[in-house]
């Protein structure tokens, strides 16, 4: 992703991306010149999901709308939009479920109606959000890996799987839930699964297993380091940092032996079943403490793997992953 160079971009095609979260919807445009992207509008504001579907739609429309207007004064026009959602989506641009907007069955892409700002329901393309953090992040990649497969770790568990660069979402939209997969048979249960990676290394189920030995009275920094209710706020990835740092016994046995176990196991069954080229590595955890972890999952990795295990990497884009990803996969689609 490159810097803004006016004068070299002139006539350049624009492709814009918009991230929609929880909480913030976050779109960046972007020109296509000399075979990499640029950056030449962003634009974020708060989601106001409480408010309801009709109320984001049109938060979506005006951030796609300023950036239209930023990149028009620049003398360049956006041809196609892509918009990543935090849910399953489906091929015929649907969502069917997002838990954290409170959404169900809804199309977004028929109900935005760009075409006042020039751009048509077929130059606007949706996918899901790990998808397309996936794809941003295969932008930066050269050679792009045969196969990729990447796990975004935070309050919940993303994943997503891309062949040569394209995007495998399955037959009714669903590939890639890593989170989902069992790695303990009859385990806990986490949105109607038992035993799940989410269930064991989501940021509730690392809430629990605090709140837990702080009942124990087990010594630890947490007890000091933690001042918000752990029943109602996922631990911060911050907090992990500090305690893991601090050469905290209980928060070292937590992330070496627990969490990059657990994930190791995931991973395992991935590379069992694609043997994939590479995994990335992304969410908040892993942006917080992978460069010190990865060594460790990639002892538990190794233990279960059949073949030689995957080349294990950490996310590099943070927040714009998920615009480029939605703006590349838009390109890609418009052809």
């Amino acid at each position: 992703m490159g810097s803004i160079e006016p004068a070299f971009l002139s006539g350049a095609p624009v492709y814009i991306g918009v991230d929609l979260g929880g909480s913030n919807i976050s779109g960046m445009a972007f020109a296509w010149q000399g075979e990499r992207y640029h950056c030449v509008a962003t634009e974020k504001i708060d989601t106001e999901a409480k408010e309801g579907y009709d109320h984001v739609i049109v938060r979506i429309r005006s951030v796609i709308a300023e950036l239209v207007a930023s990149t028009n004064k620049q003398n360049l026009r956006p041809v196609a939009v892509g918009l990543c959602a935090p849910g399953v989506v489906t091929a015929d641009g649907r969502v069917r479920v997002a838990p954290n907007l409170g959404w169900k069955n809804v199309t977004p892409l028929r109900d935005l109606d760009l075409t006042a700002l020039g751009i048509s329901e077929d130059e606007i393309f949706l996918l899901n959000d790990v998808n397309a953090g996936l794809m941003g992040e295969l932008t930066a990649l050269k050679p792009v890996p045969p196969i990729t497969v990447a796990y975004f770790c935070g309050t919940g568990i993303g994943g997503a799987v891309a062949i040569n660069g394209q995007l495998l979402t399955g037959a009714h939209g669903g590939a890639g839930e890593v989170g989902h997969m069992v790695v303990r048979a009859g385990g806990r249960k986490s949105d109607g699964v038992h035993g799940s990676l989410e269930a064991y290394i989501g940021k509730w189920a690392i809430n629990r297993r605090i709140e837990r030995e702080l009942e124990r009275n087990r010594k630890t920094i947490f007890r000091k380091l933690i001042k918000y209710n752990l029943k109602k706020t996922p631990i911060k990835s911050s907090t992990l940092k500090k305690a893991y740092l601090s050469k905290d016994s209980f928060a070292r046995d937590l992330l070496e032996a627990y969490y990059a176990r657990y994930l190791g196991i995931a991973i395992s069954q991935v590379a069992n079943l694609l043997e994939p080229h590479l995994v990335v590595l992304g969410g908040g955890i892993m942006e917080a403490l992978g460069t010190e972890l990865i060594p460790h999952i990639e002892d538990h990795l190794a233990k279960h793997a059949l073949t030689t295990p995957p080349e294990l990497r950490l996310a590099t884009l943070g927040d714009s992953a998920g615009p480029l990803g939605a703006a590349h996969y838009a390109r890609l689609s418009v052809g």
